[in-house]
């Protein structure tokens, strides 16, 4: 198949969840597929990595962080959500249109809510928009712990986004998510849209136990980027209602925040000797190695929680919320911890950390993402619908 992949951001290096799975989608599919990549850069003339040996063709638009907020300020003005006017782009729009004149594509992907609107009017070949979850959904489940001064705001922004999801997820031949869980309440959100879903991976060769490196007593690790609003508020509840109580019943427990750009909110906790504080770290994998426990406190339900199945990749035992496990599927008791109350959280991960069914929770959580959330049988799964899509189109 010839495939034309537009993404909002640059898939190399892949450091956040979307860029991850276009990186490793564009590197499986690769090897039997002809693949064009159109993407937003920070520079012009931007490192383009193992890119340039997968693709075919990569066409790259320069969208500086002024330009950006530019448009999402004028956005604001107008009946567009500001995630969707922070990406308006004429060239971009251009350069996808071009590429899809004379119908040379088998499927051109669009991915992530930012993207749907560069797919060209009237366009009558195969498209796919990789949406992973919905914005509508995300801004409504956050709405709670949203300051009462920008309730109001939100409640339009989520008008807005329910509007331009709906009218343009109507267009696309398949509409994709990566949480099962989520497709009964998208499919009301999104009218009459093919909704399918495609779980999200994890490099389980990257991501794996070390024989050569010795657990830490007593360290605990949170992983994810610091300035994500789930993952702050979840850093927070966890600091403030969770660990206080650990360190009650371990003394020598510590607390690594390891993610990039961490919020003011985060950096005060780093006031605690308890608590470090890395920042960016080019691997995360030596610090999931040593530590004793992963845990994932976000309190956010929807899509899945990557930095679980990282954790559990590396046979490090996770305790989670019902959200952090939302995406992820897993039996609690079996392959992870699974509580909400703060409480009873804090005596799960002091079991742990004092060894109890450890090397269980290590092997079978392990165990569990090999077998469903390999970056092979993603790709692979998307493949095969594609196929699909392509044979039903035919018949037609």
């Amino acid at each position: 198949m010839k495939l034309l992949l537009a993404t909002p951001i640059l898939p190399h290096p892949p450091r956040t969840g979307s860029t991850l799975m276009a990186h490793h989608w564009i590197k499986h599919l690769a090897q039997r597929h002809s693949i064009d990549l159109f993407s937003f850069a920070r520079e012009r003339a931007p490192e383009l990595g193992d890119l340039t040996r997968w693709c075919q063709r990569i066409e790259t638009v320069c969208l500086p962080r002024w330009k950006s907020r530019l448009g999402k300020s004028l956005g604001s003005l107008s009946n567009l959500p500001p995630l969707v006017s922070y990406y308006q782009s004429v060239e971009m729009l251009n350069k996808v249109r071009r590429a899809l004149e004379g119908n040379v594509y088998d499927v051109a992907l669009f991915q992530l809510t930012h993207m749907l609107q560069f797919r060209p009017a009237g366009y009558a070949g195969v498209t796919f928009a990789c949406l992973e979850d919905l914005q509508t959904l995300h801004l409504q489940r956050s709405l709670p712990s949203c300051p009462w001064y920008g309730r109001a705001w939100q409640r339009i922004n989520m008008t807005r986004m329910k509007r331009y999801e709906m009218s343009h997820a109507k267009q696309f031949d398949r509409v994709l998510l990566t949480a099962e869980a989520d497709a009964a309440e998208h499919r009301s959100l999104l009218g009459h849209a093919k909704l399918d879903w495609i779980p999200h991976g994890v490099d389980t060769e990257a991501f794996c136990p070390s024989e050569n490196v010795l657990r830490e007593k007593g360290m605990i690790v949170i992983t994810g980027n610091m300035f994500h609003p789930p993952n702050v508020d979840g850093v927070d509840f966890f600091c403030r209602d969770i660990f206080p109580r650990i360190c009650q019943h371990v003394p020598d427990a510590s607390l690594w925040l390891v993610g990039d750009r961490p919020a003011k909110s985060v950096r005060k906790w780093g006031q605690n000797p308890k608590i470090r504080i890395t920042g960016f770290v080019p691997d995360i994998c030596p610090y999931l190695r040593r530590a004793m426990v992963s845990v994932c406190p976000v309190r956010l339900k929807i899509g899945t929680q990557t930095k679980v199945l990282e954790a559990m990749a590396c046979g490090t035992p996770v305790v989670t919320t019902s959200a952090g496990n939302h995406g992820v599927a897993a039996t609690s008791g079996e392959h992870l911890q699974v509580v909400d109350d703060p409480a009873l959280f804090a005596d799960r991960v002091v079991d742990l950390l004092n060894a109890a069914k450890w090397e269980m929770f290590s092997r079978q959580g392990r165990q569990y993402v090999v077998r469903n959330f390999s970056w092979e049988k993603s790709a692979a799964k998307l493949e095969k619908l594609m196929e699909q899509v392509l044979a039903d189109k035919i018949k037609q």
